[in-house]
């Protein structure tokens, strides 16, 4: 996430203002939790949808729709949470779903950007764990009024979403209850004096061999959330994979060698007693050009 800056004066011609066109939706997966809402009809019509994979303020952007329209190279998006909290300016991958123009954020998003202190932290910890970092607090959700997405668009587009605040209460609810569905004590949970954290280095975990040599040949690169359950001696019990962009054939392979290779210092509880938990983090497979 990068560091923000206020947010840029309005552009020359006036922004385009989308008002909602259905209720929030909480949506359950095995793995996930979105939050999604319509805005708009028709050719002006966008969809929001926010995904978290675990017990933090982070989600997974992603914008959908008609209203969507930008030159296709750029890769970068200026997004604020208005109009109190700071502009940000975060990568995305232009795309389509469901034959709709697509803007997919690449990282992990915020309501506000990470403060100069939470850099300190993500510098020492992996930039998912949150447990240390500032957290955005309830009048600050309640006093969001609109998400503001500017370049690369044509025109500025404000979605008048009204207060976050019950919104992403909701989304804490369903977050629990998934927490509880993979078997976690999530009051414990709750209370946690260190995470489940890596006892080798994550980037031994995986090597090429473990890429399906069919993918090689034909140069597919692959982008892969998942979630390693973690014993109270730090062993990895399971996998799942929470987000994938390639076949079942190379998830099952990234999980096979994350179990066989991954080791952990098991997360503590306000005792600073071994607790079972779990540990998330991204595979990018990238082919050299």
């Amino acid at each position: 996430m990068a560091l923000a800056t206020q947010a840029a004066s309005a552009s020359e011609s006036p922004p385009v203002e989308l008002l909602p066109s259905s209720d929030w939706l909480i949506d359950y997966a095995d793995d996930r939790c979105r939050l999604a809402r319509q805005f708009g009809s028709e050719d002006q019509k966008v969809i929001v949808m926010m995904d978290r994979y675990g017990p933090n303020e982070a989600f997974r952007l992603a914008l959908v729709g008609p209203g969507i329209t930008y030159p296709v190279e750029k890769s970068k998006a200026t997004i604020q949470f208005g109009p109190a909290e700071l502009e940000q300016n975060l990568d995305f991958i232009p795309g389509n779903l469901d034959k709709s123009p697509a803007m997919i954020f690449t990282g992990l998003v915020r309501v506000a950007p990470l403060s100069a202190a939470d850099f300190v932290v993500v510098k020492k910890e992996p930039p998912f764990e949150e447990i240390k970092l500032g957290r955005v607090g309830d009048d600050r959700l309640k006093a969001i009024q609109h998400i503001r997405i500017g370049k690369p668009l044509r025109k500025t587009l404000i979605l008048r979403t009204k207060s976050m605040r019950g919104p992403f209460a909701a989304l804490d609810t369903c977050i629990d209850n998934l927490m509880a569905s993979w078997g976690i004590d999530v009051a414990k949970h709750k209370a946690l004096t260190k995470p489940a954290l890596p006892a080798n280095p994550p980037g031994n975990w995986l090597t090429t061999n473990d890429y399906p040599r069919k993918m090689v040949e034909e140069r597919q690169g692959a982008v892969i959330d998942y979630r390693l359950s973690v014993d109270t001696k730090g062993l990895p019990t399971a996998c799942h994979i929470q987000l994938t962009t390639r076949p079942k054939e190379f998830d099952d392979a990234v999980c096979k060698a994350l179990l066989r290779r991954a080791r952990f210092t098991p997360a503590l509880d306000a005792e600073n007693q071994p607790i079972a938990s779990f540990y998330r983090n991204t595979v990018r497979f990238i082919i050299p050009g």
